[in-house]
């Protein structure tokens, strides 16, 4: 986050100290944690943009490559496309440009990162609609366009094969002497579905069963993705086969429950609207700032959960709660549905919502991703919803001070979706409907009501800390 050469130093320079000052004031409060490799964070460009000036940079950290972290650093880079898009999705921009990210000092095998760099426009753009490659040199140029040159062909060749495969053949094409071929009995890697399984293995292959927990969950949330993008009924078939796969990776969720300042960092907006807006009884509380990039409602239990363990070393990610909390709701969608059938005038139309939005990593959440979290994780969840729009409100009545708790154990004994360990006592989270700004002042027509675009976890005070 700092301007240290090369394409980076050439983008400070264009764009002046107003964009420069703003990075360097995100690095002096955050330092190492300022934007880890693989995320991304966006930026004004500039104080007084012109016509053609970018009207915002998007700073994104490409990993180093090295050949015993191959498969590491394309992951890395994936996630450098994926959390910029995402963030162009976010702000609705229209256009984005790139350059050959980590293929410069960071020595990325250009043919790779062109890749990774088309494979994940395909998927992540979206509503982008225009994703330019700046590069500057000839070799890298020509050979970023030859990657899209073949991949463009290989996806015509797969159209113009799905195309004549759904074409019926006429009795007379079909050869007489060649007996129908009998039907593989290979077992397939469910996870990538491409290897073959070994004898001794029932679901991952060997390539697959070597990934860190983080890459298994990204790599299934793309699988979702993938079936949703073909149907609701696909989407529920991959949900079935990839559910044995969340009891290899059982979860211990423990949510920290008091704010410690020497670690936390509040979140003041919130802290307006909770004082502002919020029922007294919440005022006792204090808001924990966590990353707005669209994927703030798993964001807050990733960060609640950094006192609790995973049962590997690897952390939890927003990507593999994301993934639990399809699988959880749409296998036990009937029952959820009737448990909370009070709060159906604020469920939209779910098959659309779990196609189109909730299997996309960084995308809002909605009151039907509350349904099903503390199952998930073995929580109770608490909603708090601020009363900005007057009593009268029907989010304010039927969203503030609701309880979701996990499915009963009679519900969910064959349903073991996320192998947690049982408890007798739900530990209590509580989560704030809030908004990245406070309210425009003189905005309050009735035409205009407020909604909440951010979602921030509540914790209660560390009496060692209350100097204030």
């Amino acid at each position: 986050m700092n301007p240290n050469g090369g394409l980076d130093y050439r983008i400070h320079e264009k764009m002046g100290q107003f964009f420069t000052d703003q990075v360097v004031a995100i690095y002096k409060e955050m330092k190492e944690n300022s934007c880890p490799i693989g995320q991304s964070r966006i930026f004004i460009a500039k104080f007084n943009c012109e016509e053609n000036d970018a009207q915002f940079i998007i700073s994104t950290v490409g990993p180093v490559y090295t050949e015993a972290e191959k498969e590491h650093a394309a992951f890395l880079l994936q996630s450098c496309y994926n959390t910029s898009l995402a963030l162009a999705n976010l702000y609705q921009l229209s256009s984005i440009a790139y350059p050959a990210i980590s293929c410069g000092a960071n020595r990325f095998p250009p043919h790779e990162a062109a890749q990774v760099a088309i494979e994940s426009i395909r998927q992540f753009s979206y509503n982008v609609k225009d994703v330019r490659f700046i590069l500057f040199e000839r070799s890298i140029y020509e050979i970023f366009l030859q990657e899209w040159t073949d991949y463009a062909q290989r996806v015509n060749r797969e159209a113009n094969n799905t195309d004549s495969t759904n074409e019926p053949m006429k009795k007379s094409q079909i050869p007489p002497s060649i007996p129908p071929k009998p039907k593989s009995s290979a077992r397939y890697c469910v996870l990538c579905k491409e290897e073959q399984l070994p004898i001794d293995r029932q679901l991952l292959c060997l390539i697959c069963s070597e990934l860190t927990r983080s890459e298994i969950f990204y790599k299934f949330l793309s699988r979702l993705r993938t079936a949703g993008e073909i149907s609701y009924d696909e989407l529920f078939r991959e949900c079935q086969l990839l559910k044995p796969i969340l009891r290899s990776y059982p979860l211990v969720y423990t949510p920290v429950q008091i704010f410690d300042r020497s670690i936390h960092q509040r979140d003041l907006v919130a802290e307006y609207y909770l004082e502002s807006y919020c029922d007294k009884g919440f005022h006792n509380s204090i808001p924990m700032a966590v990353l707005g990039d669209g994927n703030c409602f798993y964001n807050a239990f990733v960060k609640l959960g950094a006192a609790g363990t995973t049962t590997e070393t690897s952390t939890l990610t927003p990507a593999e709660l994301r993934a639990r909390n399809i699988v959880e709701l749409i296998l036990n969608l009937e029952t959820y549905t009737a448990q909370y059938s009070h709060l159906a005038p604020f469920l939209n139309d779910f098959e659309n919502y779990v196609r189109q939005d909730m299997v996309r990593d960084t995308n809002y959440a909605s009151v039907w991703d509350c349904l099903s979290i503390p199952t998930v994780l073995n929580i109770h969840l608490i909603t708090v919803y601020p009363k900005i729009n007057g009593p009268e409100d029907l989010h304010y009545r039927y969203l503030n001070n609701a309880l979701f708790f996990p499915l009963t154990e009679e519900n969910d004994v064959d349903n073991q979706t996320n192998q947690i360990e049982t408890s007798t006592v739900h530990k209590e989270v509580r989560l704030l409907f809030s908004n990245c700004n406070r309210p425009i002042p003189g905005s309050s027509k009735k035409e205009e009501k407020w909604e909440p675009n951010h979602f921030v976890p509540l914790l209660t005070f560390d009496k060692k800390h209350i100097t204030n």
